[in-house]
């Protein structure tokens, strides 16, 4: 009997979550930042992997509560022109960087318009080119929303995507990555 109390209760929460969850859907753009791409390493220097690249990114979420929410997102940071050098010949390679995440997110409104944004989740990053890789690392972020009305608003972000790869750098070290976006964000 206690545990069909218990099944009972569960399935009310579950049910009671949805009617209170609002839906969303984002688009966004930014500046995508990789780091520990450039180095040296066995007499070769690399170079052009640090830069910075535009980036663009689509996610959608539930707001279950007006403070906790989840979010998945597919990020594309750009791609990097890298050059190889001290060898014979300069040696020219790309990279590409992507994210997919799950997020937690939480959030803490400032005014009727205004609102505070933290996410944490898992990020599976790739980076595809001079470095075949996939790593999955702790994503962090925060931003800012502002809503022009109920079901349109502006989000601005910072997001730590974490490693990349791991010992793929030039020395063994680690490549990462984070981004800047601005997006637009639609409820329904």
């Amino acid at each position: 009997m206690k545990k069909l109390a218990i099944c009972c209760a569960m399935a009310a929460a579950f049910v009671a979550v949805p009617a209170s969850a609002q839906g969303y859907v984002g688009f966004g753009v930014g500046s995508s930042k990789i780091s520990g791409a450039d180095g040296t390493s066995a007499g070769l220097t690399y170079s052009g992997g640090n830069a910075n690249r535009g980036s663009v990114k689509i996610y959608g979420g539930f707001q279950i509560t007006p403070t906790w929410g989840a979010e998945a997102q597919y990020s594309d940071l750009g791609s990097r022109d890298i050059t190889i050098t001290g060898g014979a010949v300069p040696v020219r390679d790309s990279i590409r960087a992507s994210q997919y995440s799950l997020a937690g997110t939480g959030t803490l409104p400032l005014s009727q318009s205004f609102a505070l944004i933290g996410k944490v989740g898992v990020s599976q990053n790739r980076i595809k080119g001079a470095v075949n890789e996939n790593k999955s690392d702790l994503l962090l972020g925060v931003g800012v929303s502002y809503s022009i009305n109920p079901k349109l608003a502006v989000r601005a972000e910072y997001e730590d995507f974490g490693k990349i790869s791991k010992n793929s750098g030039p020395g063994g070290g680690s490549i990462r990555a984070n981004n800047y976006s601005v997006s637009l964000q639609y409820a329904f």
